[in-house]
């Protein structure tokens, strides 16, 4: 397996450079040396099927591995199971778009603390992406990796 090097999300190179379009990533990408991408969502799953697919093109042209990052605001550690449903609503929406790119992962933030011990914050996070991944698979995104992301503030799970 060959490690892969890209960016996530458009840095501020590529907009000095004069692009503006997520469609053109995937060259400009090429043209860095690099081969991978990560789409970001953080902040919604808004992009439209035919921009996703217009990304998923030039990827596949360029020869650029795809990801898409979930909204930021998902939290698998939630233990009420309204969080726990919207959190699969949206991860469920990135699948969709993900699919429509050709991407093969969706990254997930592993969630917060919300002032509970560390120990049982996990093991609700755990059960929560156990959960994920039969509601994708349900949905027909069993192709589609699910990859937790740890996060580094002190109330948030996940370190090295």
């Amino acid at each position: 397996m060959k490690a892969l090097f890209g960016t996530a999300g458009n840095p501020e190179g590529f907009y000095a450079a004069g692009k503006k379009q997520s469609k053109d990533m995937p060259a400009w990408l090429k043209d860095q040396g690099l081969d991978a991408y990560e789409y970001q969502c953080g902040k919604g799953v808004t992009v439209g099927e035919a921009t996703a697919r217009t990304i998923g093109q030039a990827a596949a042209q360029a020869g650029i591995a795809l990801s898409l990052h979930a909204p930021y605001f998902v939290n698998p550690a939630n233990p009420d199971p309204a969080s726990q449903e919207k959190t699969a609503g949206y991860v469920l929406a990135a699948c969709r778009v993900a699919r429509w790119m050709g991407a093969d992962r969706v990254v997930v933030h592993t969630g917060a603390l919300q002032k509970r011990p560390r120990a049982e914050a996990l093991a609700t996070a755990l059960e929560g992406f156990q959960l994920l991944r039969r509601r994708c698979d349900d949905e027909g995104y069993e192709d589609i990796f699910l990859c937790p992301e740890t996060m580094g503030k002190i109330n948030q799970l996940g370190d090295l």
